[in-house]
């Protein structure tokens, strides 16, 4: 009996273990994507705090880090970006999350005390991280590639 309630707990912890949630943390690439990949694929940007003027400084600092932006919703295996404001604990922060088509590649976060220091720290992040380079290198996600049938 006391080996079965030993099992049950275990497997409790586990399973309590495995839901922690923490935060996503972007990862600088082993060989970051050279601008001529970077611009290869185009990058449409929303933007969830509906603030033009944030939007359009963060629409520049993406093209300055190389990016090709899209003045149009995202095509099939196009990279999209979401720009949000969130409160934190740590105070008020962007958020950049990429995506193509609804997948989940990348996300960076900044404090925003500085608008513009924060937004170009956001697209040097993602130009230069492991996910978006393994997106680019490998012509989109996994989960896309099964979709395909490649």
């Amino acid at each position: 009996m006391r080996s079965a309630v030993r099992v049950v707990v275990a497997s409790a912890l586990a399973a309590l273990g495995g839901c922690a949630a923490g935060q996503w943390r972007s990862r600088l690439a082993d060989n970051p994507l050279t601008r001529s990949e970077l611009s290869s694929r185009n990058l449409s940007v929303a933007d969830a705090t509906h603030d033009s003027m944030l939007h359009a400084a963060f629409v520049r600092a993406l093209a300055r880090e190389g990016f090709t932006i899209a003045a149009h919703p995202p095509y099939h295996e196009d990279l999209e970006v979401t720009l949000n404001v969130v409160r934190a604990p740590e105070g008020v922060v962007a958020v950049a999350t990429l995506r193509s088509d609804g997948f989940f590649i990348d996300e960076a976060r900044a404090a925003l005390d500085g608008a513009d220091a924060a937004l170009a720290m956001l697209a040097r992040t993602l130009a230069l991280s492991q996910g978006t380079a393994d997106f680019v290198r490998n012509s989109g996600t996994p989960q896309q590639k099964g979709l395909s049938g490649q």
